[in-house]
């Protein structure tokens, strides 16, 4: 394989998994994913209609060229980030991980700063390579629809007593409206919640 390229999603949400994504493809592929238009994950509208055509390439994808994913849970993040090494530290091994997995020429990784340990001859670590590399908005389209399927599971028992969940897991009023919910309900929060994050709105609400 000519480009591994390799991008997360989840990194910054309260609730469910963090996902890592590489993708390896030919440079002769590129054409290909031109005509497909596939972009960074972020650029879909949360609609519908782009929303299943973002399953659908992302299904494209998976059958049609090498990958890998990785699925790190809350409970893994949680160690990582109150022992110590943090979420930066455990982001790199998930990314060196893939890049063992998935031998190719050249390696492109999502983040300048955040993937500088890891560049040598052959890896590239770029900001907005999900926006510039066919091969990383790739990889991102299989992350992001990875996380979401995977905390749509995480939500999907509750949903029959609390009713939609909104807020993607984020740090928003739908989020803490569905934890508060959840704490009042169990008498503690959901064990795909980072505990290991300072949520000062939640804590908040606690002392209320």
């Amino acid at each position: 394989m000519d480009q591994l390229g390799i991008d997360e999603a989840g990194r910054g949400p309260l609730l469910g998994p963090m996902v890592l994504a590489g993708l390896c493809i030919d440079k002769s592929d590129l054409p290909l994913f031109k005509a497909l238009e596939v972009q960074d994950s972020k650029l879909f509208a949360k609609n519908a209609t782009t929303l299943k055509r973002r399953a659908a390439l992302a299904a494209k994808l998976k059958a049609d060229f090498q990958h890998q994913i990785i699925v790190v849970d809350a409970i893994e993040i949680d160690h990582f980030v109150a022992s110590g090494p943090g979420l930066n530290v455990l982001e790199q091994i998930k990314a060196q991980e893939l890049i063992q997995a998935l031998p190719a020429q050249e390696v492109i990784l999502d983040g300048a700063t955040l993937f500088r340990p890891l560049i040598r001859p052959g890896v590239k670590a770029i900001n907005h390579a999900d926006r510039d590399f066919f091969v990383v908005a790739g990889a991102s389209i299989l992350a992001k629809e990875t996380r979401d399927q995977q905390l749509a599971k995480l939500l999907e028992p509750f949903q029959a007593e609390y009713g939609p969940i909104a807020g993607g897991g984020y740090a928003n009023g739908q989020t803490l409206k569905f934890v508060r919910w959840y704490l009042r309900q169990k008498g503690e929060l959901p064990p795909f919640y980072r505990k290991s994050y300072n949520w000062k709105a939640l804590e908040d609400q606690k002392k209320d």
